[in-house]
């Protein structure tokens, strides 16, 4: 039997879709770009995160060189993928998975793979809208076409509960229960660098205007890491001294401020609780 996980306050994410702080010239003309003047690059390279702000990436190339890297303009095309533990799931998460179901509703296999989701700031259409739309999505049939007996689906739902018996959603207003792999993956995926710190790894596919390749228009970006969400840190106590009176007044370290990009700690793994 599934035991829900407390409810939490569920901190609000940072909008990574701002306003454009500059914008990439294209060819003016359809003789300029014949001339190579304005023609466009396609460009795809790696490297590593230094600073965002109101829609743009400052990404150090692989070679050293810093890029400016305008957003793409479908919001589901950037990425920030991570790993994360089940003391980082919160009651009410928007999650994401796929399987086989029968049409009474029961999964034929169990779940490999939970996404917590979130949905992006922006305009989405088609198949993009429905990967953030709660509800049951599988392949539109006819009118006229019978309900098959299996049909592969992808369920977008709230989290009610997660445990070694499997997973339950809450999608729309359909209630979803499935088993979970011992192995189950559970993988972050956010449109938005609220959990991002500088120096994470970025791959660019997108274009540039020649000559100057250091402005890059994106049309995919992704950003990675290796830091695992809701994982226990091993900590070795910090033993308590006695302070002086100078030590006591001293003011707290005025830089002691938070790392990371976008806010990092908005949706914080440690205070999670994990389902028993």
């Amino acid at each position: 039997m599934l035991r829900c996980i407390p409810k939490p306050i569920i901190a609000a994410a940072i909008s990574a879709i701002g306003l454009i702080s500059y914008s990439i010239v294209l060819p003016a003309t359809a003789q300029d770009a014949s001339q190579g003047a304005g023609a466009n690059m396609v460009t795809e390279f790696k490297g590593a995160l230094k600073s965002f702000e109101r829609g743009m990436l400052i990404v150090v190339r692989e070679d050293g060189t810093e890029v400016m890297v305008q957003l793409p303009d479908d919001p589901s095309a950037f990425t920030f993928v991570a790993e994360a533990k089940p003391p980082f799931l919160r009651q009410g998460m928007l999650v994401r998975f796929s399987g086989t179901f029968t049409a009474a509703g029961q999964a034929t296999a169990p779940i490999e793979t939970v996404t917590v989701i979130q949905p992006p700031t922006g305009r989405l259409t088609g198949r993009a809208r429905e990967m953030y739309t709660p509800g049951v999505h599988g392949e539109r049939r006819g009118r006229n076409e019978p309900v098959p007996a299996t049909a592969q689906v992808t369920v977008v739902g709230g989290l009610l509960g997660l445990d070694n018996t499997g997973i339950a959603v809450q999608a729309g207003n359909i209630p979803v229960r499935a088993p979970m792999s011992p192995d189950a993956k559970i993988e972050i995926r956010f449109n938005h660098l609220s959990l991002a710190q500088e120096n994470d790894p970025v791959s660019v596919s997108g274009f540039y205007q020649p000559p100057d390749d250091t402005k890059v228009k994106a049309e995919r970006v992704t950003v990675t890491t290796d830091r695992i969400y809701g994982e226990q840190v091993d900590t070795k106590p910090v033993r308590a001294t006695r302070r002086s009176r100078r030590t006591k007044d001293a003011k707290p370290d005025a830089d002691g401020g938070d790392a990371a990009l976008g806010g990092v700690g908005s949706s914080d793994a440690s205070s999670s609780v994990p389902a028993e």
